[in-house]
């Protein structure tokens, strides 16, 4: 029952990260045009997810070359809990691509998709979603 108890959270997190995402790009008004999305410098929620093994889940694509563990929520499916996420490409100080999560200071979208068995998942981490509006700007010492 345990179980059945942390899917319920689980699902019910993803669902809410998922209408906020909705709400940033829906939301319009006809003196601040898309707020939201201007105050944020994104549409996107990134986030990372844990499986029961406590280890971060880590996605491919082969077309887009990218192996990641930040995600965007597409779509999510309670009956067959089921989550569709678009991965993001991670990338360190330097603009070089990196799988190191201390090393992580821009996310980038990508086009890539993939589909998450929820029941191998046991927790959703939020990440900072300015990391993908940020830009850096390294001033020389001289």
């Amino acid at each position: 029952m345990k179980q059945d108890h942390t899917k319920h959270h689980l699902c019910e997190a993803l669902e809410d990260i998922k209408n906020f995402q909705d709400m940033l790009t829906t939301a319009w008004s006809k003196y601040y045009d898309h707020l939201f999305i201007k105050m944020l410098g994104t549409d996107t929620i990134p986030f990372v997810l844990m499986t029961t093994e406590a280890k971060m889940l880590r996605l491919s694509d082969s077309t887009e070359k990218i192996d990641t563990m930040y995600f965007r929520i597409e779509e999510i499916d309670l009956e067959q809990t089921r989550l569709k996420v678009s991965l993001l490409r991670a990338f360190d100080l330097e603009d070089n691509e990196t799988t190191s999560l201390k090393d992580v200071v821009r996310l980038e979208k990508t086009t890539a998709i993939a589909n998450v068995d929820l029941r191998f998942i046991s927790a959703v981490q939020l990440v900072v979603a300015q990391l993908l509006s940020r830009e850096f700007y390294v001033e020389s010492k001289w």
